[in-house]
């Protein structure tokens, strides 16, 4: 073939049908190239961020999720992929990660700190990330300076995989991207989600640094009473912190939302921030105005599962400012949790088999297989034989035990440019199902039909039928969370009892930087766990701890309901909203949607998993 065209060249002239030919041939051969190297790409870059923005919130499941998604590379066969890695302080050899140090509960340190105190970070150890290939530190200077190089390697119809696994906050300011990379003050309108969606946890809305800033407090993950504290959770931990019911109700919210023609109120800009290293972070605008140097012929695909993630799908926006409209580069990404809730991960823990978070199961949906080697059924829901982005998303809402509302960037589009009032004939999340699901894709149907039999919920008004599960889920949680604080009433009544004990008989125990404490711990722990462990009141404390933590598993269960709840609404909104973009005939947007929803149903390759060799 090629020889055929080097004879055709020879030629002093060519006629229409000659030329005609050529351009056929070379199409075919550049679409053959790019079919074998199993991508419709003409090449893929992967650019992988992670880490915590100091040693002790950057936990060691951040490093886990690093080395699980090279492990889907090379499950995938695309392991030579032209990737860069930035991670926590990049290549120093200094201490920078922290890890579940798994230590007896009740060794004597371990009950003097939860009977005396202070018990912060008792649990934990550090060392250096053992990541094997680092490239750089992930701060934003090292990144702005990844892209450039990578903008001088990207080639038009080349594509760009983001991946951001780390700490992540509400935004810091309205006007924090003039303020340079790393605003520290002041707050800004957050998008907002129903009532019936709060955060598990919120951040508070006018606090100092060190309590807005969810990343650094890692041990908020691990905070049952101390005798069992050595077994680790994570983020999701629910049970401790959330706010629903009542509680979640009195929450005030975002007070700037502007209500456009039509009636709805659109949701506020979420400028939220990705934290990085050494304290510093990136906002919306300043990680989209990074990506705008590139290429609009470039793609780029991100996969963000930081706490208030969602706020990042505002980079498929003009300098990610959704009131620019929408950018001219193609975009598309997929967030571990909507933009004002935290996320599930980031845990000290090491066993990962216990890891409940967004990577894990978006992972395993496209490669086949768990972060502990276990063979998945990788989704396809459209059965065409391979796993898309947008699928491994689905995968994920519908299987993931997690506080997170997962979502993509139609759902962030479709928030700002469809309705559900103010026109005659729109739908809302309350029309009859049937009707509903007629607008829907292949995988929204799949998900809306999957979580409603999950919950057995059958009625014509799904969105009611939603609503009056999570009231019921939520007044069985309230009923347990009260007797948990009645019982923790208790334990502490009983920690304050033991620790006066010990400090009658040893007073210098009360500080324990007393030259005397160290020799105590030394030479008398015998006495000393002797009158800790023989307190007549410590069996009840054993008892009620061991309560308090079925207790509150249970009540850990009925919130991960609510949020898959949650989530079962969220699908439903984004399919009015999707349907009724159409209705409105807004030729402008529906065609903007449609170059997104193309982008999220790509794949990471078009080749298949690897096999396991029998055993």
């Amino acid at each position: 073939m090629i020889r055929g065209l080097a004879r055709s060249s020879d030629r002093s002239c060519l006629d229409g049908n000659d030329m005609l030919r050529i351009s056929l041939t070379i199409a075919v051969v550049c679409s053959l190239s790019m079919l074998a190297r199993g991508t419709l790409w003409a090449s893929d870059h992967l650019l992988t961020i992670g880490g915590g923005p100091r040693p002790e919130s950057n936990q060691i499941s951040l490093e886990n999720n690093v080395r699980y998604l090279q492990r889907v590379l090379e499950r995938l066969n695309i392991s030579d992929i032209h990737q860069k890695i930035l991670f926590s302080d990049g290549g120093d050899v200094q201490t920078d990660l922290q890890f579940d140090a798994q230590r007896d509960p009740e060794d004597l340190r371990m009950l003097l700190a939860d009977l005396i105190g202070p018990a912060n970070g008792v649990n934990f150890d550090y060392r250096t990330s053992l990541l094997p290939v680092v490239d750089g530190a992930a701060d934003p200077t090292t990144i702005e300076n990844t892209l450039k190089d990578f903008r001088a390697q990207l080639a038009g119809g080349d594509r760009l995989i983001v991946y951001f696994t780390g700490h992540g906050g509400k935004a810091r300011g309205e006007s924090s991207s003039s303020r340079g990379p790393f605003p520290r003050s002041g707050n800004e309108p957050v998008m907002n989600t129903p009532a019936s969606a709060r955060p598990t946890r919120m951040e508070p809305s006018n606090s100092s640094e060190s309590k807005s800033d969810e990343s650094s407090k890692p041990e908020d993950s691990a905070k049952p009473e101390a005798v069992v504290e050595a077994e680790t959770s994570n983020k999701e931990s629910v049970s401790d912190s959330s706010k629903t019911g009542a509680d979640a109700e009195r929450e005030p919210r975002p007070a700037d939302r502007q209500r456009p023609e039509g009636g709805n109120r659109k949701p506020a800009f979420a400028n939220n921030i990705m934290h990085l290293w050494k304290s510093t972070d990136m906002s919306v605008t300043e990680w989209t105005e990074k990506l705008d140097e590139l290429s609009p012929d470039v793609p780029v695909v991100a996969v963000m599962v930081q706490c208030y993630s969602g706020g990042f799908g505002n980079f498929i926006f003009k300098k990610g400012n959704p009131a620019n409209g929408l950018a001219e580069h193609p975009r598309c990404g997929f967030f571990s949790t909507v933009p004002d809730r935290v996320a599930a991960g980031c845990t000290p823990n090491i066993n990962e088999a216990d890891y409940r978070e967004y990577s894990s199961y978006f992972f395993e949906a496209l490669c086949g297989e768990s972060r502990t080697g276990q063979s998945v059924t990788s989704p396809d829901y459209d059965q065409d034989g391979r796993t898309s982005f947008l699928e491994a998303h689905a995968y994920t809402v519908l299987t993931a035990r997690t506080i997170d509302i997962p979502v993509r960037t139609t759902d962030i589009f479709l928030r700002h440019a469809s309705k559900t009032k103010g026109q005659d004939g729109l739908l809302t999340p309350n029309s009859p199902v049937d009707e509903l699901v007629k607008h829907a894709t292949i995988v929204e149907k799949s998900v809306i039909e999957g979580l409603s039999r999950e919950f057995l919920l059958t009625g014509t008004d799904r969105a009611d039928d939603v609503e009056k599960a999570i009231r019921q889920k939520r007044d069985e949680k309230a009923r347990t969370d009260s007797e948990v604080r009645r019982r923790r009433t208790t334990v502490s009544s009983i920690k304050r009892e033991i620790g006066a004990a010990v400090k009658k008989r040893w007073p210098v125990m009360a500080s324990p930087w007393h030259p005397e404490t160290a020799r105590l711990i030394s030479e008398e722990a015998d006495a000393v766990r002797q009158v800790i462990v023989e307190h007549p009141r410590y069996a009840e404390m054993k008892k009620e701890l061991a309560t308090i933590k079925q207790l509150s598993k249970e009540s850990e269960q009925k919130e991960l309901d609510v949020v898959k709840l949650e989530r079962l609404k969220y699908w439903l909104e984004t399919v009015v909203l999707s349907a009724n973009l159409k209705l409105m005939e807004d030729t402008a947007n529906l065609a903007a949607l449609s170059r997104i929803a193309e982008l999220e149903s790509t794949f990471l390759t078009k080749t298949e998993p690897v096999a396991k060799p029998a055993t």
